[in-house]
């Protein structure tokens, strides 16, 4: 079984900033109100893992499962009987770079961790996505003004 949510923006943000923005661990904190830290090598690698703490939860470990420069990313965390994954895409369109994170919950207690974990992290997505690329039309400005 498998739940999922998913949120989308246009932006005229470029993928390259975009990318910087999913793949720096303090841009993480920034891009999303409900993370306090996060910590990973960087640049990240398939196969690496890295941690996250949330306001008010314990610390917990990811592991990165896809890092498609400019295309896509995507991390998992082991639930007791599920996977919480977070797929990041973004593909260039006539209006625009469309930006897509999502929330996927797969294993036999989906069903189960879809409406107690899935619901509340998949309420915050509009947030973060505009987060990240508002802050990558500003990485883009001030990049502009330095160079």
């Amino acid at each position: 079984m498998t739940w999922r949510r998913e949120y989308t923006h246009l932006t005229t943000a470029s993928a390259e900033a975009v990318w910087k923005r999913w793949t720096t661990p303090a841009d993480w904190a920034v891009d999303d109100p409900d993370l306090r830290e996060a910590a990973f090598a960087a640049p990240p690698r398939v196969g690496a893992g890295g941690r996250v703490l949330n306001h008010g939860t314990p610390a917990q470990r990811f592991t990165f499962t896809e890092l498609q420069p400019g295309v896509a990313m995507n991390f998992r965390i082991g639930l007791p009987g599920a996977v919480l994954s977070f797929p990041h895409r973004m593909r260039q369109t006539p209006n625009g770079l469309s930006v897509t994170h999502a929330v996927e919950i797969s294993g036999p207690l989906a069903g189960v961790f879809g409406p107690l974990v899935g619901r509340k992290i998949a309420a915050g997505l509009p947030a973060v996505v505009r987060l990240v690329t508002t802050n990558a039309l500003a990485d883009m400005a001030a990049d502009a003004r330095e160079g």
